[in-house]
């Protein structure tokens, strides 16, 4: 295997020879591979190859768009982040937060020839479950501070995919990992609206009194996660 690279395109071929009277080249499934004469020097392989270079990179690109996921950019804490997606030789997925607000997911190679968005998603999942583990206690504790009660437990669970949080039995609270998309005053916000239904089960006027003393603004996070139960 040889290596013909120009800043970042980088073209990673297989040769294979044979009793060929031609040399020829071919891009499948992201692949290249050049078939050539038992005779040609790799000088002479990796010439040829750097005069279809860009032909070869329009043809790896055509087949990156086939296999790239839909999910370009995801929301934490309300802000906006890029998913860079790369292939390397690893067994198991990866996710890091980058700076300039990315998100680089790490795929095994085999999974450029299948589909991967339910890896991808598996991954961002994971990653809104770990900031939600890292983030609600201190969140939690600044409510029960704020309102002066607490539920015997609580838990970060997903939901259903209309569900932000819910209180049960006026005892637990669960939160939806995906809470996490929102700005934190939002995230706030929806916590305190569970501790409320601590003390009262309904909506009634008691229970927006007590909330509205405590997030005047509560109708405009309203806004912002309609359609949304919590």
């Amino acid at each position: 295997m040889s290596i013909f690279g120009k800043r970042n395109n980088v073209i990673t071929y297989t040769v294979n020879k044979a009793v060929n009277k031609d040399i020829y080249i071919t891009v499948q499934n992201g692949e290249v591979v050049v078939n050539a004469p038992w005779y040609f020097t790799s000088n002479k392989i990796q010439s040829l190859v750097q005069e279809k270079k860009n032909w070869i990179l329009s043809k790896i690109e055509e087949y990156e768009k086939q296999v790239s996921p839909n999910i370009q950019s995801v929301k934490i804490f309300g802000k906006n982040y890029d998913v860079k997606v790369l292939y390397e030789n690893i067994k198991t997925p990866e996710l890091n937060l980058e700076e300039n607000y990315q998100i680089k997911i790490i795929l095994p190679l085999k999974y450029k020839k299948v589909g991967n968005e339910q890896i991808l998603k598996m991954c961002i999942d994971k990653m809104y479950e770990q900031i939600a583990n890292t983030e609600i206690d201190n969140i939690m504790e600044k409510i029960r501070l704020m309102l002066g009660i607490a539920p015997e437990e609580y838990s970060i669970k997903k939901l259903e995919s209309n569900e932000l949080a819910k209180c049960v039995a006026g005892k637990i609270i669960y939160i939806n990992p995906e809470l996490m998309k929102y700005k934190r005053e939002i995230i706030e916000y929806v916590v305190a609206h569970e501790f409320c239904h601590l003390k009262y089960k309904t909506h009634c006027k008691s229970f927006y009194e007590m909330l509205e003393t405590n997030f005047a603004e509560y109708k405009k996070y309203e806004k912002e996660i309609e359609g949304y139960e919590y």
